[in-house]
């Protein structure tokens, strides 16, 4: 077991190597035009719009209102399926997210389709367990974030096994990340990316947005008291992590997640014409770890309790290294497992799911089976 186990790790390593030979071409490519782009070619002075960048973002009223509390989302329901006691819905509204940075605003606010947040909702007509006991009552909310370049719900209902989870007695979400999915305007910039300014506003809103579908779970009938889990895979994972630090939780789930966007960065800028030549002109990890720190989850206090965090890796991973998840499940305190396979081709999903089922199921979030 033990041999197959390192020969799928092997095998994921090297389809996760290819991979990233393509991603790391658009990480590091970015349009002369945009400003605070730091591996970016041009005339502008990169060291001071990314100081001047830092100053905003570390600056007490920016960080006291950054994460705002979005309002009552004016929700869009459309039903697409129904389920063993349940339906589908396609959800849509809003988002009236705002860029904290003021010279931002008009660019970051330009894409039509990224203003409208975008979820698909698997619920059960009841939102108690009336047939289980009461200490799994109400029912848990499993919020689904996926990873960089995802966000298609027909590829992300089968990537979370959303019928499976479904099947666990939770209702089951769907939810697409700024720039991805549907939410993806044809000439929409990259998210993250090489600029920072973009990169922290999206995760912004990506938090935002998320309050929001929060709200609209809970405004339901019989489901004041929702608990609420969020499982995020790769970019999803980060992003699951950082809601983490804004909100108290019922559980978080991050899969293959990165712990530091700027330290992924950095890595996979190595031996780059793009990353030399903005260390030439005074660009450093420091300076952007700094600019970034605002929503880092390393960088921010945990709101859940070590207990509800269970972060998961590939040892295979070459993508987001198994070193990412290690040291988000130091900071929140947490379970680290570890899966054959690699970032990519996750030959060890069935456990990880398992150990998903186990954790929520001694915390009381589902039936335990």
């Amino acid at each position: 077991m033990g041999r197959l186990r390192k020969l799928g790790s092997d095998v994921g390593g090297i389809i996760d190597g290819a991979v990233l030979r393509a991603l790391r071409h658009r990480f590091t490519r970015a349009p002369q035009s945009s400003a605070h782009e730091v591996f970016s070619a041009g005339e502008h002075d990169r060291r001071a719009e990314l100081l001047e960048v830092i100053a905003h973002y570390e600056a007490p009223e920016t960080r006291a209102s950054f994460f705002a509390t979005p309002p009552h989302p004016d929700a869009t329901t459309e039903q697409s399926g129904t389920l063993d006691g349940g339906h589908v819905l396609e959800l849509a509204w809003p988002s009236l997210y705002v860029p904290s940075l003021p010279a931002a605003r008009d660019a970051y606010l330009a894409f039509e389709k990224n203003r409208r947040v975008r979820a698909r909702a698997f619920l059960h007509d009841d939102p108690l367990h009336d047939d289980l006991p009461h200490d799994v009552q109400p029912r848990t909310t499993i919020i689904c974030l996926h990873g960089y370049q995802g966000g298609r719900f027909f590829v992300e209902e089968r990537a979370f096994s959303v019928r499976w989870l479904y099947g666990l007695g939770c209702d089951v979400v769907l939810f697409a990340l700024p720039f991805h999915g549907a939410r993806r305007d044809s000439d929409a910039p990259s998210w993250p990316s090489p600029n920072p300014v973009r990169s922290n506003e999206g995760f912004g809103q990506a938090i935002f947005d998320l309050r929001a579908l929060v709200r609209w779970l809970r405004a339901r009938p019989g489901a004041e008291a929702q608990k609420v889990a969020v499982l995020g895979i790769s970019l999803g994972g980060y992003t699951a992590a950082l809601f983490a630090t804004t909100d108290a939780l019922d559980f978080v789930g991050p899969m293959v997640p990165m712990a530091s966007w700027p330290e992924l960065l950095w890595s996979h800028g190595e031996g780059r014409a793009e990353r030399e030549r903005a260390e030439k002109e005074g660009i450093t990890l420091p300076l952007l770890q700094r600019a970034m720190a605002l929503v880092s989850p390393l960088e921010r206090t945990p709101l859940v309790t070590p207990d509800r965090v269970l972060v998961q890796s590939a040892r295979g991973d070459r993508i987001a290294p198994p070193e990412h998840a290690v040291r988000l499940a130091q900071h929140f305190g947490g379970v680290h497992l570890a899966f054959s396979g690699g970032h990519v081709l996750q030959l060890g999903r069935r456990d990880a799911y398992a150990a998903i089922a186990q954790r929520m199921a001694l915390l009381g979030l589902i039936p335990k089976r």
